[in-house]
């Protein structure tokens, strides 16, 4: 029996000559893979190949388990394509497809986060600033479990509000202060400005504006600037993660 639902193209591959393999996070089933056998071909039911990072409804037979999956239909809804005027919000977009694929199981379903993702490739090609992207990631992290602490000392308990040094270690699973990270090894010193930006993304407050993150709406802020430091952050938390770095994080250096 047929499964029908609608998801976000991941990650694509042409396989033979006209068919392709496309990694899809659907909203009801989680993450597929699956081959879209005559995808390619100048006319075939799948109306042309799927595109990376476009939002389709598709048919697909289930099979057994995790594995490979045959896409039956596939009808493109929404590709975002703001994101092709502005190369910038393109790779971020890219880099937030990646975390997708490597952070989730297949046939493991979180509809939040596929809306989490739709909304923030939305907010991308709306040409929004570092909010959304931000975001996005301290969603996923919290959604596969894996946030760290942020608030006070996870050794020792002390609150960092207000300290002017502070690390995070990922082996201990979130901040240090000074004299804590003195006695570990794995650690990370990190902006105490990035890291008041990505609290308040975890528990934003919507009713109290003025505890909102100041997260610049320009695509590319300077190094010094609190969101670039906030990214800086995560992305050591991503890659302490992963235990290597995402292809794509190159694209947003």
């Amino acid at each position: 029996m047929l499964a029908k639902d609608i998801g976000i193209c991941l990650a694509r591959r042409d396989y033979l000559e006209t068919s392709q393999i496309a990694t899809i996070f659907t909203r009801e089933h989680g993450k597929i893979r699956g081959i879209a056998k005559g995808a390619r071909r100048a006319k075939s039911k799948f109306g042309g190949a799927i595109e990376l990072l476009s939002l389709g409804q598709l048919l697909f037979s289930p099979g057994r388990g995790q594995g490979l999956v045959t896409l039956a239909e596939w009808t493109a809804q929404e590709n975002y394509l703001g994101l092709r005027r502005d190369l910038g919000q393109l790779y971020r977009a890219y880099y937030l497809a990646e975390l997708m694929d490597l952070f989730t199981e297949e046939m493991d379903p979180h509809e939040q986060l596929h809306d989490f993702f739709d909304r923030a490739l939305t907010d991308l090609a709306d040409g929004r600033g570092w909010a959304e992207f931000l975001g996005f990631q301290v969603q996923l992290l919290k959604q596969v479990g894996l946030s760290p602490e942020l608030w006070s000392c996870v050794l020792c308990a002390k609150e960092s509000q207000g300290r002017k040094v502070v690390f995070i270690s990922f082996s201990e699973g979130g901040i240090l202060c000074r004299a804590c990270a003195q006695q570990t090894s794995e650690k990370q010193r990190i902006s105490p400005a990035g890291l008041e930006i990505v609290r308040k993304l975890t528990t934003p407050a919507p009713k109290d504006q003025a505890n909102q993150p100041q997260v610049q709406a320009i695509s590319d802020p300077p190094q010094d600037d609190p969101a670039r430091q906030a990214q800086e952050l995560l992305s050591y938390w991503v890659r302490a993660a992963l235990n290597r770095e995402p292809k794509t994080a190159k694209l947003l250096r």
